[in-house]
């Protein structure tokens, strides 16, 4: 879904003049990555829900920005797109490891959401080695699933028990995710 949005998106960051930022994309994936163990320590120690999910939400979108900026400055470059998405697994762990560090739940149910979103994203990365372009397949790609994180701290604000379930969806969800990505790959595969 934000995949699609990526064009509008940009636009809106034209608009705003982000491309002038002064710093290289690989500062700024380093940056998001270093800010992203925030999260889960003010989940451990007890802060608002809903801060976890500010801290979350400016974070990733800090982490958001390099691509962009590399785009838009002519910096991209093979290392830079191998740190984004290393710096982006790391990310993702720390982001669902903050819902069990807050309470919201039991870390094997982290842990499986964890494996999970490894295999969305290892679907990706071999079927990109294998020719096949997995970019927008899928309910639940990295863009969504941290959304989707954000709205599970905002609403453990109000209510403990909905933030579980949302938790428990976005595991069925992430797996359905990779699910569909096989299935895409082997009819992509088939077809040739």
């Amino acid at each position: 879904m934000f995949n699609k949005a990526r064009g509008s998106l940009e636009k809106l960051l034209d608009a705003l003049g982000v491309a002038k930022i002064p710093l290289k994309p690989n500062t700024i994936t380093v940056t998001a990555l270093a800010l992203s163990p925030v999260v889960p320590v003010m989940a451990y120690l007890g802060a608002s829900p809903s801060l976890v999910a500010i801290a979350l939400l400016a974070s990733a979108s800090l982490d958001g920005l390099d691509g962009y900026i590399a785009k838009k400055k002519g910096m991209q470059s093979m290392f830079g797109a191998f740190l984004d998405s290393t710096a982006d697994r790391l990310s993702d762990s720390l982001y669902t490891c903050a819902l069990a560090a807050a309470n919201i739940v039991d870390y094997p149910y982290a842990f499986a959401l964890l494996t999970a979103e490894f295999v969305v994203s290892y679907t990706r990365a071999r079927a990109e080695s294998l020719g096949v372009n997995l970019a927008g397949v899928g309910l639940m790609e990295r863009g969504e699933r941290t959304i989707f994180k954000a709205i599970i701290f905002f609403s453990a604000s109000f209510h403990v028990g909905v933030a579980r379930t949302l938790t428990l969806l976005l595991l069925a969800l992430t797996a359905a995710t990779a699910l569909q990505r096989v299935v895409a790959v082997k009819k992509a595969l088939e077809c040739r």
